[in-house]
């Protein structure tokens, strides 16, 4: 393993711990948050060939959107770590009034659409991995994970909700249990990696399987809603 696919790794535990913020506590979401930021960097310099080839070659469909995507992805997560530097106890020089309440903002809505957006990021870029996988087992698994995660990003925690900055402030449930809670969050992160794979396979011609792929998500995640309900709170 190669030292991007372990940067790689490390940067997806790392935001899914940084999502469960009510189970690592605040301490330690800022350190994951300063860890995370160092990864990112590196991230930045082992891509940055990536970078040069920009005004090079075709732009493909494909190409096209996996561009506005990481770019997209560049620019949420550098406004939800200069935010969150802001708000953090750790920079009290920085920590005022009249930043702090545009950083809040601005942290709830871009922590959750780079979240999102990483998922997709990671979709764009699974052929390699799933190529490698050839039992039918796995993408099972895979459609159930992202149907429960669609159930739990929609109807559970109403993320778009906080995206789009229609609820102003997170709603975290420091009561649930800390286990369903990256259950939870590994599931809409698997969600949006799985739609982006597909994406992908759907714009380089390929239909039948992705959406019958997609179809079984949805289908998936409303069976949750069904069985499950919406937790007090949810939408």
């Amino acid at each position: 393993m190669n030292i991007k696919r372990i940067v790689d790794i490390l940067m997806t535990v790392a935001l899914v711990l940084l999502m469960s913020s009510q189970v690592t506590g605040q301490e330690a979401h800022e350190y994951t948050g300063i860890i995370m930021f160092v990864l990112f960097l590196v991230h930045q310099y082992l891509n940055r060939r990536w970078y040069g080839a920009l005004m090079k070659g075709r732009y493909t469909t494909l190409r096209t959107l996996s561009t506005v995507i990481n770019f997209s992805l560049l620019v949420s997560f550098i406004m939800t770590a200069f935010s969150g530097i802001i708000m953090s106890e750790n920079f009290p020089s920085l920590n005022v009034e009249s930043l702090t309440s545009f950083a809040r903002l601005a942290h709830l809505s871009c922590s959750y659409l780079s979240f999102t957006l990483m998922g997709i990021h990671l979709g764009l870029h699974w052929g390699m991995i799933a190529g490698r996988i050839k039992a039918s087992w796995p993408e099972i698994l895979a459609v159930i994970s992202a149907g429960y995660g669609l159930y739990a990003f929609v109807w559970v925690n109403n993320i778009f909700s906080y995206i789009f900055l229609i609820n102003e402030f997170a709603f975290l449930d420091y009561e649930k249990n800390p286990a369903i809670v990256i259950l939870e969050n590994v599931s809409m992160m698997s969600f949006w990696t799985l739609a982006g794979y597909q994406a992908s396979k759907i714009l380089t011609g390929k239909f039948i399987k992705p959406l019958v792929i997609l179809g079984l998500v949805i289908l998936t995640g409303l069976t949750f809603r069904f069985l499950l309900g919406v937790p007090e709170g949810g939408f």
